[in-house]
């Protein structure tokens, strides 16, 4: 080591050629230099938050040390997602309510048998057949509310299908009454 200034250190060390390069490359692409990098790799290894780098990945202790990242960060996540549920409860209560309201007519159930209905309904597919227009926020809510009452009746999320290039809930024709309440439930609440 050699002197480079007020309380700096010329370190120097042998490294592979293309390693080294590549590093120089990365540092580059990431709008910073090698020295910057190294001093703040440096700085963490010493704080102790690049411990244990020496791990073999097939040693046991590492596979340890990967459940126990995992496990923390799902501790943290817990309380949103109970959050999540409370809301969503919420959201089930409402629709409930809602479900006697969208019942048809006998007149329309008859309409509606002799048309052949699809197998399956997408989210935008049935608002647009109920002469509806959603927003995107919309349409999400209306999956999430849809997906739980669906979870309710039959202990599973309905199963995605390929729609338009993407995966989407397909709910079955016979739950239609689920997804419409959802859908006008969703609906006024954007009117009010």
């Amino acid at each position: 080591m050699s002197n480079t200034g007020r309380s700096k250190k010329l370190a120097s060390f042998n490294c592979d050629e293309n390693l080294w390069l590549e590093f120089r490359h990365r540092c580059q692409e990431q709008g910073t230099t090698a020295t910057a990098t190294l001093t703040s790799f440096i700085q963490l290894y010493l704080d102790g938050s690049l411990d244990n780098l020496d791990v073999n990945p097939l040693d046991k202790r590492f596979d340890q040390q990967v459940r126990a990242s995992v496990d923390a960060y799902l501790a943290t996540r817990l309380d949103s997602l109970h959050s999540l549920v409370t809301a969503l409860s919420e959201k089930v209560a409402f629709l409930e309510g809602l479900e006697t309201a969208t019942q048809l007519p006998r007149s329309n159930k008859k309409a509606a048998i002799a048309k052949k209905e699809p197998e399956f309904w997408f989210i935008q597919q049935r608002v647009k057949h109920l002469g509806l227009e959603i927003s995107a926020n919309q349409r999400m809510k209306i999956e999430m509310w849809a997906n739980e009452s669906y979870k309710e009746r039959h202990g599973q999320i309905p199963k995605k299908q390929p729609f338009r290039g993407t995966q989407a809930s397909a709910y079955p024709t016979a739950d239609l009454d689920l997804l419409d309440a959802t859908i006008k439930g969703v609906v006024a609440q954007g009117h009010s």
